[in-house]
């Protein structure tokens, strides 16, 4: 299973790069569009509003894709932090009994001391391999948001080192906050909707309409264009 790699800078990141691209091929596209005189008005419409809605869908699938790769990334430091009580699923019933028992006992003595003393019961685990004590700590560490003693264990048991500050950075991005929002909001608002974009929906279906005719009601619910 390939691991997912750590989130670059957005200056790096191919998806905010992506979403940068869309919006400059969006003006390149649409300007020699609008300055082609020997086009009509409903042609330039329809293809400036087509345009657009592909530049909207590219920013929408870029930033899609982006928090796509940033869950899972989560989910793998997540994963890698022995929580729950980790008992197999081919285990029998009476070891699943004793396993989970002993994860309680421990749960209740990590929940009763403070968090010196569960730093204590961290090192005895480690100290004679008490796979049950040890996921009762964490568990309490991650659940009670005690970052400390989560990273006193990942620093010296994991090879992905500051892999608890890089999970905190990465629920805050995925929450809207977060050093790098500026850039969210940047790159990923499409650029201000043209007019031609409030033109071609409305003036699609008729091919007397043109851009800007808001038309005229004959008659309840009906609109007429080009009869002015």
């Amino acid at each position: 299973m390939t691991i997912p790699a750590p989130m670059p800078h957005p200056n790096e990141d191919v998806d905010h790069l992506a979403a940068r691209t869309s919006k400059t091929t969006f003006v390149e596209q649409a300007d020699p569009i609008r300055s082609n005189h020997d086009a009509s008005a409903r042609w330039k419409a329809q293809q400036v509003s087509d345009l657009y809605d592909v530049h909207v869908r590219e920013i929408t699938e870029a930033y899609e894709r982006l928090t796509a790769r940033r869950r899972e990334r989560l989910a793998h430091l997540e994963s890698l932090v022995p929580v729950g009580a980790g008992i197999a699923e081919d285990a029998t019933p009476a070891d699943k009994a004793v396993l989970m028992t002993a994860f309680r006992v421990a749960w209740k003595e990590a929940q009763a001391t403070d968090r010196a003393g569960r730093m204590r019961m961290l090192a005895e685990a480690e100290r004679f391999g008490d796979d049950a004590q040890r996921r009762a700590v964490l568990t309490f560490a991650v659940d009670h948001g005690e970052v400390d003693t989560v990273r006193a264990w990942t620093d010296f048991h994991l090879e992905e080192k500051g892999m608890v500050d890089e999970a905190q950075s990465l629920r805050e991005v995925l929450a809207g906050r977060g050093p790098n929002r500026g850039f969210e909001r940047q790159d990923f608002t499409p650029v201000p909707k043209p007019q031609e974009a409030y033109d071609w929906p409305l003036i699609a279906d008729d091919p007397q309409a043109q851009p800007r005719d808001t038309g005229r009601e004959v008659r309840p619910g009906v609109i007429e264009y080009g009869r002015r």
